[in-house]
C-alpha cells in the first residue's frame, strides 16, 4: 500500500522509543499512514505520546533483557537469552511475510527480525560491533558476523551518529570494520525533544528509564539519598508507564513523576540546568540536541552502557562513572566545571532530512512504459492485459502501450476493448513486423518514463510485478544498468519438463546477457538504440548488444514473470533451443530480411 509505514520498535529501554518518536511524527506530518509494532512499555510509551494522531498499534513480544543474572548465572542466561532471541526473530520474519504487501516500508529500531525482501527495509542501530562482557572477548569476531548477517537483510542501516570519530557519540561502537561492508548512512542524532523557550528553573533532572527492573530501582534509591545532599530544584522522571501517581518529597524539594509525555516532557528537559541518568546512547543524543549538561552512570554489567561511559568520559564532554556501592553525586556535579560541551555537526532537524531522501530513493517511484507487439494475438493478448491493468503499483506511473502490427484476427479489437477502460492503456497500429512494432510504441511512450519495458505478448506479469522491479531498480539506483531481463516460468503449462528448461534458459540468460520474451531498458538508453527493423528475429540480442554500450545488463530473479510454451510444445523444446541457438550465432548480416515462423 502506497504510503504506509510500518515502524518496528524494541522495548528494551525507552530509548528505542523515544529516539524513534522524531521519525514516526515526519513521516505522519508528510501524510503518510503509519503502523507502530512494539511490545510492553515501549508501547505504551508510543500509544501515549501519539494519541492524537491516527496510528495503528501492533503487539509483538520483544526479545528477553540480555546480561541479567550474576555469577554462573549469567552466562546460563546468556545463552538462553540468546536462542530465544533468534527464535522470536524467526516469528518476526514470518510475521511480517504475511502482511508486508499492505506497507510500502519497513523502519525498524532493533526488531531485526522485522524485514522483507519485498519492500524496503531500514534499521536504526548504533551498535554494529558489541562490547562483549569480560571473559567472552574472544568470541567478538563470532557475534559481528552473526550480527552482521541479520544487518545485511535489511536495505540500509541508519546508524544515529556521525562519519568522523573526532565527532561521533558512539565510538568503536559503530566506527567499526563491520560498518565498512554494510551499506549504512550516518543519519547524525535523533531526538524527540526541542528547544523552548524556558528558563532554567530545575537544578537537576533525573531521568531513569532503565533497561533491567531490579537494577534500576536499586539505582532509584540511591539517587534519592544523594539528591538530598544537593540544594535546589529537583525532579525524577521514572519511566514506569504502569502508574500515573506523582510523588512530592517537600522536605528535599522534589518531586517524582512515574513517566512523563509530550509536552511536559519536553518542558521539563528544558528547564533543567542539569541532566542525571544513564549512559543510555538515547540520552546523550538528547543531551547534545539540546546542549545539556550531564552526570551519567553506566548500568552495571550492560557492557555498551560502560563503553559509552568510558568513551564521552575520555573525551570530557560529560562526568560519566560506573555505578559504585557508594556514589558521591555533590561530588561528581562539581567536575562539571571541567567538561567541554559537544557541539554536534548537525541536530535532528537534518537527519530526519536524511532520513527521509534515503527512504524516497530506496521507493523509487519509478515510470514505466510497457510495450507490447502483438500480431494475430487473440488467444494470448486478454490474460496478458488483465495482468497488466491489475498491477499493485500506482496507476499514473505505469502506462501500457499494446502496439498491433498486420493481424488478421481479432487482436486490434481485444486491445481496443480494454483502451476503452483504462485511461493507462493505448493502442497503435503499425505494418507488420516485430521491431517496427516495438520502434512504434518506444516513438509514442511518455517522456516521463524512466524505464521501457517489451515484453511479447504471450508473457505475463503478476500483479506484484512492478512493484517487484521498482524495488529492485531503487536497489540499484546508484549502479549503472542500462537493459536486463528477468527469470521466466510457463504461463501454460505446469509440466516438470517445461520448468526444468526454463530454468536452463533462465540459466543461459543470465551468464549469456541475453533473453526472450522480455528485456528491462532505462529511457535514456532506449532513445540510443533502436531494434533493427530488417530483422525478424534474433532482433532483441542485437538491441541487447547496443544498448550494453551504455551500461550494465542486470537479471532479476522473479517469480512474478512468466511466457507461454507454445514454441516449444509445438517445436519440441531441444529442436526449438537448437533453433534458437542457430539464429543466435549467425552474423546479423545474415539475418536481415530473413522471415521468421510465427507459430500461433
Amino acid at each position: 500500500m502506497p504510503n504506509h509505514v510500518l515502524f518496528a520498535v524494541s522495548s528494551l529501554g525507552l530509548g528505542h522509543a523515544t529516539r524513534s518518536l522524531p521519525i514516526i511524527r515526519s513521516f505522519l506530518v508528510k501524510g503518510w499512514h503509519v503502523s507502530v509494532l512494539s511490545h510492553g512499555n515501549g508501547l505504551r510509551f508510543l500509544r501515549q505520546e501519539l494519541r492524537e494522531h491516527h496510528v495503528s498499534f501492533i503487539e509483538l513480544q520483544d526479545y528477553p533483557k540480555l546480561e541479567r543474572g550474576s555469577g554462573l548465572a549469567y552466562f546460563y542466561y546468556l545463552v538462553v537469552d540468546l536462542f530465544t532471541t533468534a527464535r522470536l526473530i524467526r516469528r518476526e520474519r514470518n510475521f511480517i511475510r504475511e502482511r508486508q504487501h499492505q506497507y510500502a516500508c519497513i523502519i525498524s529500531d532493533g526488531r531485526y527480525g522485522i524485514c522483507s525482501t519485498q519492500i524496503p527495509s531500514f534499521l536504526i542501530s548504533h551498535q554494529i560491533s558489541f562490547i562483549m562482557p569480560r571473559g567472552l572477548g574472544l568470541f567478538r569476531p563470532i557475534v559481528d558476523w552473526i550480527n552482521s548477517r541479520y544487518l545485511r537483510r535489511f536495505d540500509m542501516v541508519f546508524i544515529p551518529d556521525f562519519p568522523e570519530m573526532e565527532t561521533c557519540l558512539s565510538g568503536r561502537l559503530s566506527h567499526n570494520r563491520v560498518t565498512d561492508k554494510l551499506k549504512h548512512n550516518w543519519i547524525g542524532v535523533l531526538s524527540a525533544y526541542t528547544r523552548e523557550q524556558d528558563r532554567e528553573e530545575i537544578d537537576y533532572l533525573f531521568i531513569i528509564s532503565g533497561y533491567l527492573e531490579h537494577q534500576r530501582e536499586s539505582f532509584i534509591g540511591k539517587l534519592l539519598e544523594q539528591a538530598k545532599r544537593l540544594a535546589g530544584t529537583k525532579v525524577f522522571v521514572l519511566g514506569d508507564t504502569s502508574t500515573e501517581e506523582v510523588t512530592c518529597l517537600p522536605d528535599y524539594n522534589i518531586t517524582i513523576y512515574p513517566v512523563v509525555t509530550g509536552s511536559q516532557r519536553n518542558t521539563l528537559f528544558n528547564q533543567a540546568r542539569l541532566i542525571v541518568s544513564r549512559s543510555g546512547y538515547t540520552t546523550v543524543m538528547d543531551l547534545a540536541e539540546m546542549d545539556k549538561q550531564a552526570v551519567l552512570f553506566a548500568t552495571p554489567k550492560q557492557t555498551e552502557q560502560e563503553y559509552l561511559a568510558d568513551f564521552l568520559g575520555e573525551k570530557q564532554w560529560y562526568v560519566t562513572g560506573r555505578e559504585q556501592k557508594h556514589v558521591d553525586l555533590p561530588a561528581m556535579v562539581e567536575e562539571i566545571q571541567q567538561t567541554d560541551r559537544f557541539i554536534p555537526p548537525w541536530k535532528t532537524e537534518k537527519s530526519l532530512e536524511i532520513v527521509h531522501d534515503e527512504v524516497k530513493k530506496h521507493l523509487g517511484g519509478n515510470r514505466f512504459s510497457l510495450i507490447i507487439p502483438a500480431h494475430n494475438e487473440e488467444h494470448y493478448l486478454e490474460g496478458t492485459l488483465n495482468h497488466l491493468v491489475s498491477q499493485d503499483y500506482p496507476v499514473d506511473c505505469y502506462e501500457i502501450i499494446v502496439v498491433e502490427n498486420g493481424s488478421t484476427d481479432s487482436t486490434r479489437e481485444i486491445a481496443s476493448s480494454y483502451a476503452a477502460i483504462h485511461e493507462n492503456l493505448s493502442v497503435l497500429t503499425c505494418e507488420k513486423g516485430v521491431s517496427r512494432a516495438r520502434n512504434t510504441g518506444f516513438a509514442q511512450a511518455s517522456p516521463d518514463s524512466d524505464w521501457i519495458v517489451f515484453l511479447d505478448a504471450d508473457t505475463r506479469l503478476e500483479p506484484g510485478f512492478l512493484r517487484e522491479l521498482d524495488r529492485y531498480l531503487g536497489k540499484h539506483a546508484a549502479d549503472n544498468l542500462a537493459i536486463g531481463t528477468t527469470a521466466l516460468k510457463p504461463s501454460d503449462t505446469s509440466s516438470a519438463k517445461a520448468r526444468f528448461w526454463f530454468s536452463l534458459y533462465d540459466l543461459g540468460h543470465r551468464l549469456s546477457r541475453t533473453s526472450y520474451g522480455l528485456q528491462i531498458v532505462r529511457a535514456e538508453v532506449a532513445s540510443q538504440v533502436a531494434y533493427d527493423e530488417q530483422l525478424s528475429y534474433a532482433e532483441d540480442l542485437d538491441y541487447i548488444r547496443q544498448a550494453r554500450r551504455y551500461g550494465d545488463f542486470f537479471f532479476l530473479q522473479t517469480d512474478k514473470a512468466a511466457t507461454s510454451a507454445r514454441r516449444f510444445e509445438k517445436q519440441g523444446y531441444l529442436k526449438q533451443t537448437l533453433i534458437w541457438w542457430y539464429q543466435a550465432m549467425q552474423p546479423v548480416s545474415m539475418k536481415k530480411g530473413k522471415s521468421y515462423l510465427v507459430i500461433r
